[in-house]
C-alpha cells in the first residue's frame, strides 16, 4: 500500500514513465482479483444455503434444474457474483486511486466519499432490482400462462435473467456519480442538466428499454427510479458546484 501511494504521488506530479502506469495499474488489477477470488471462495461454501434463501423470493413454488451440472454452475456463478459485490468497494477504491491522481488532483482527499457513494447506490440499485423488480417481472411474464401451458423455470435460465437485470440496475444507479464527477470537471454544468431534463428522460426510457428485458413493468421499473436520480443529481451537483466556486473565490 506504501508503494502505491507514492507511486500515486508520481503520477499526480507527472513523473512516472508509461511502464510505471502499466505496473501500478497491474498491481490494481492483482490486487483486485485476488479481492474478489477470496470473497467468492469463501461465499462457496455457504451458496447452497444462500441459493435457498434467493429461491424464496422467487414468485414461484420452486425452480428446476435441467442438466446434471446446471446446480453446480449456478452456485459457481452466485459464489463469484457475491464476491464480486462485496469486493466492489475495495476494487473501486483501487481503481479510483489509480485514476484520479492524474485527472483531479485537487480532488483526492475526497475520494473515500466518491467509493462509498458509488458503492453504495450499486448494491442499493441490485438490492432494488432482486427484492422489487424481477418479481414484478416474473409475475407480469407468468400471467402469460394458459390452462395447458404452465411454466418450469430453470434455476440457470432465472438466475441469469435476473442477474443481468441487477448488474444493470446497479449500474445505471451510477448516474449520480457520474453526474456530479461531470460537473466537478466543469465538462457540463448542472444548470445544463436542468435545463435538459427532457431530453434526458427520454434517453433513460431509451436506455431502459435496452438494459431490460422487452416487458413494460421493468422498463418502467428502471426508468422511474432514474428520473428521480437524475433531477436529484442535477440539484446536488449545482449545491456542490457554487460551494466549490464560492470557496475559490474566498481563497
Amino acid at each position: 500500500m506504501r508503494g502505491f501511494r507514492q507511486a500515486a504521488r508520481r503520477v499526480a506530479r507527472g513523473e512516472m514513465s508509461f511502464l510505471d502506469h502499466l505496473d501500478a495499474l497491474r498491481g490494481v488489477l492483482v490486487a483486485s482479483a485476488i479481492a474478489v477470488l477470496g470473497t467468492s471462495v469463501v461465499y462457496w461454501f455457504y451458496s447452497g444455503r444462500i441459493l435457498d434463501w434467493l429461491v424464496a423470493a422467487v414468485p414461484v413454488d420452486y425452480l428446476i434444474f435441467s442438466a446434471p451440472s446446471e446446480a453446480l454452475m449456478v452456485r459457481t456463478r452466485l459464489s463469484f457474483t457475491l464476491g464480486g459485490l462485496t469486493s466492489f468497494p475495495y476494487v473501486a477504491y483501487r481503481v479510483w486511486r489509480f485514476v484520479t491522481p492524474g485527472l483531479f488532483a485537487n480532488e483526492s482527499r475526497r475520494i473515500m466519499s466518491v467509493v462509498v457513494a458509488s458503492s453504495v447506490l450499486f448494491y442499493v440499485g441490485t438490492a432494488f432490482c432482486y427484492f422489487f423488480v424481477a418479481p414484478a417481472v416474473v409475475n407480469f411474464m407468468l400471467g402469460y400462462a394458459t390452462e395447458h401451458v404452465r411454466p418450469m423455470i430453470t434455476v440457470g435460465a432465472y438466475f441469469d435473467t435476473v442477474l443481468r437485470m441487477c448488474f444493470a440496475f446497479g449500474l445505471v444507479f451510477q448516474l449520480p456519480v457520474a453526474m456530479l464527477l461531470i460537473s466537478l470537471t466543469g465538462l457540463v454544468t448542472p444548470g445544463l442538466f436542468l435545463r435538459q431534463w427532457r431530453w434526458a428522460i427520454v434517453i433513460i426510457f431509451i436506455a431502459s428499454a435496452i438494459f431490460t428485458p422487452p416487458d413494460p413493468v421493468s422498463q418502467v421499473l428502471m426508468a422511474t427510479p432514474l428520473c428521480v436520480l437524475y433531477i436529484g443529481s442535477a440539484l446536488v451537483s449545482l449545491v456542490v458546484v457554487r460551494r466549490r466556486e464560492r470557496e475559490s473565490e474566498a481563497s
